[in-house]
């Protein structure tokens, strides 16, 4: 069904109520059945590029001071705004490239003094792209080096803080990009990764609203969802408070056989307990 067909449909069958309130109700209805699940119609297959660090050299560093010199290496513009480490120090700069063998970070050094460090530029926060609206946890399971698991973002901060291990990637955890609107979703792996990688993954892809009469609604969304769904914001609208409850029924009703098929589509789910429930099992007989 089309947008146009839809719209056609209401606003013949609510002849006195304005357009482009219906307009906005089948937008708003639309909208609402998309996020009430996790659809794995809407699921995107994709594949995550890394960066390999920039480790060539040794850096001078002073305590109290943002200024970096670069010996046995060259650095370049490119650089600039990704992240800077000091092996076996847990604090973490942004570097701004001035020359191929000088920079300076974001604030002064606080670590200990040192004329011959070795370090890491890399980066940090991977976009993800931009229709994203959410990876579970299972996103990214499916990478050639093993499944890697999701931590909370304060598990995450303080893995960074152990130290800025240089290595395969073995976790990862999310983060939104609050400067960009909408905000978008990123994600940060740890350790922070060695060298190239294709990492693949899965998304929940965020679903453009129909933007035309002639757009194509997702064909496995029931259309006697959105029709009832509709109908119950005009009947509200109008003070229909019987027919908009009817109309409510009919839309769980629709939504229920959609449920069901998605249900059918992604097959039992294997219950897994956490290994904090299950650890124990390893210790009897000890």
């Amino acid at each position: 069904m089309t947008y146009g067909q839809l719209k056609f449909r209401l606003t013949k069958a609510f002849p006195g109520v304005d357009a482009d309130l219906i307009e906005g109700w089948i937008t708003d209805c639309y909208q609402e059945i998309l996020g009430l699940l996790p659809w794995s119609r809407l699921d995107v297959q994709a594949i995550l590029y890394t960066t390999a660090p920039y480790i060539t050299g040794m850096v001078s560093v002073t305590q109290g001071s943002a200024a970096l010199t670069l010996t046995g290496g060259t650095w370049n513009s490119g650089m600039s705004t990704l992240s800077f480490r000091v092996a076996g120090d847990s604090g973490e700069y942004t570097f701004t490239y001035v020359s191929a063998t000088t920079g300076t970070l974001d604030r002064p050094y606080t670590g200990n003094p040192n004329a011959a460090a070795a370090y890491s530029i890399y980066q940090a926060i991977y976009q993800l792209p931009a229709n994203c609206r959410f990876v579970d946890d299972e996103a990214f399971n499916t990478f050639e080096a093993g499944p890697m698991r999701r931590l909370q973002t304060e598990e995450g901060q303080t893995a960074l803080l152990a130290g800025g291990q240089v290595a395969t990637p073995a976790v990862w955890w999310p983060q939104m990009d609050s400067g960009s609107t909408p905000p978008q979703m990123q994600v940060r792996f740890y350790p922070i990764p060695d060298k190239v990688y294709g990492i693949p993954f899965t998304y929940g892809a965020e679903s453009a609203n129909p933007s035309g009469t002639s757009s194509t609604m997702l064909p496995w969304v029931q259309p006697a969802a959105l029709i009832e769904g509709s109908t119950d914001k005009i009947k509200r609208h109008l003070k229909d408070y019987a027919g908009a409850q009817a109309a409510k029924a009919a839309f769980g009703d629709a939504m229920a056989v959609m449920i069901s098929q998605e249900a059918y589509r992604r097959g039992p789910v294997r219950v897994q307990l956490d290994p904090y429930y299950t650890r124990h099992r390893g210790l009897r007989g000890r």
